[in-house]
């Protein structure tokens, strides 16, 4: 019978501390979900007032971009091959294209070329496309780390970042750099 009473005491606060994570889990999911929309910064994009370090691509006209080329208002999109959320980003763009000038940085996939060569053209009609490895250094230079990402820069520093495009609607003017 002792033994009976401990496992159903055991089980009892088994319970317990689950129901109390599931509401402290729940509290926090709406928390996030109020506060949390269309101005919250994603984590994964470089923040507003990121210096974009130096880099060098060669574009499919074979010219090479700098972070020099990125003076004034420039967006540039981060787009992979094979990856959804990209694919519905690229149409987005491709059917609104953005005022101003664009980028398209795509990181290709080796073992698919032909769809590598259709996303750069397909992304040709808004402006300058290149075309990159897994782990190229500009990647490191925006300081991107997840697909997709669009950034809007001013001289080489971060306005705006995000993964949609209704992620610039404020983006006019070049914040104070950051570290």
């Amino acid at each position: 019978m002792i033994l009976l009473t401990t496992a159903v005491v055991l089980v009892a606060v088994v319970v317990a501390v689950h129901l109390l994570f599931t509401f402290a889990l729940v509290a926090r999911i709406r928390e996030l979900q109020q506060h949390g929309g269309a101005h919250a910064h994603n984590t994964q994009v470089p923040r507003p007032g990121t210096v974009i370090r130096p880099f060098s691509v060669t574009d499919t006209d074979g010219a090479t971009i700098t972070e020099a080329d990125l003076d004034g208002p420039v967006q540039v999109g981060f787009l992979q091959v094979g990856c959804g959320p990209c694919r519905m980003l690229s149409d987005a763009l491709v059917t609104a294209p953005p005022a101003a000038r664009f980028v398209s940085i795509v990181q290709g996939d080796p073992d698919a070329p032909d769809a590598t060569a259709r996303l750069a053209a397909k992304l040709g009609v808004l402006g300058r496309v290149t075309v990159i490895g897994i782990d190229d250094p500009a990647l490191t230079a925006f300081e991107v780390v997840a697909f997709p990402t669009l950034l809007h820069t001013h001289s080489g520093v971060v306005t705006a970042s995000g993964t949609r495009l209704d992620d610039f609607a404020d983006a006019t003017t070049a914040p104070a750099k950051v570290a």
